[in-house]
């Protein structure tokens, strides 16, 4: 009876240079290949036994695994367990953008010294990543958020990252881009738009935006929705009405932002007001 083997690959269509792997193997094994795309992985169960660069790995559940572009390698479950990851692969024109836009020095590309390792914010930020670009109607402007994690914290594990400095005056461009959310926000927000409405290169507006306000663009729109949801509930808008109405995928997707903010939900807010 054979084994189950999956391989489901999905694109977002919304954003370019992310594909994403889910798979499980039980009695596959890869040959030899190398990938042109920056390969970013987490083991999810089972083992993950593989050779690279002449070493030898066996990557256990929640380790994280790293391809540079071009590295050979092969792979198989170890353990005789079935064997279940999900990974990455990332354009490196668009990734290395991002890499050089949080990076202390001038970097053409991101070569990664590690291949097989722990570690948990990497792990929780592929997941996610993973999790949107598959998830029906994903949100680009949160899949970039999470690409600059992802380059963020790989420069900071290379010892090259640059932090953000806040910076009190803000300056005219992306007071721009501020305005451009603010008129905006009940409908689609994308990186692209608002870099066009700065006046800037998509990866130099990602950084500039977080040193000028504290909050990445996402978190930022996330943000100004979450203050005009307030707005909406204190005049007794039925929170299902708010949700579809400032992009929230649902009722409890806003929940989830709001009790972050404001440790209830909107509908307890909405009755403490009203009541």
């Amino acid at each position: 009876m054979a084994k189950d083997n999956t391989f489901e690959f999905v694109n977002s269509g919304r954003e370019k240079g992310v594909t994403v792997l889910n798979a499980v193997m039980s009695d596959f094994a890869y040959g030899k290949h190398a990938h042109e795309e920056v390969a970013l992985g987490v083991t999810l169960g089972g083992i993950q036994e593989f050779t690279c660069n002449g070493e030898q790995f066996s990557s256990s559940p929640g380790d994280i695994i790293l391809f540079n572009p071009g590295e050979v390698h092969n792979g198989n479950p170890g353990n005789k367990t079935a064997l279940e990851y999900t990974m990455l692969y990332l354009d490196p024109a668009m990734f290395y953008g991002l890499v050089r836009s949080t990076a202390d020095q001038d970097l053409e590309e991101y070569r990664a010294r590690e291949i097989n390792f722990s570690d948990p914010v990497l792990r929780a930020l592929i997941l996610r990543t993973a999790w949107l670009v598959a998830a029906p109607g994903g949100n680009g402007l949160e899949i970039e958020s999470c690409l600059y994690g992802l380059a963020r914290r790989l420069t900071s594990r290379m010892g090259v990252y640059r932090s953000n400095v806040w910076i009190a005056s803000k300056d005219r461009l992306l007071l721009l881009a501020r305005d451009y959310i603010h008129d905006n926000i009940e409908g689609d927000i994308s990186i692209d738009d608002l870099s066009r409405a700065a006046h800037l290169s998509k990866y130099h507006f990602i950084r500039l935006f977080r040193s000028q306000f504290g909050l990445t663009p996402h978190q930022y729109v996330i943000n100004h929705r979450i203050n005009r949801v307030r707005e909406e509930l204190a005049k007794a808008t039925p929170p299902t009405d708010v949700a579809a109405r400032f992009g929230f995928f649902d009722v409890s997707h806003m929940n989830r932002h709001f009790k972050r903010a404001y440790g209830l939900t909107p509908r307890q807010y909405q009755i403490q007001l009203t009541k």
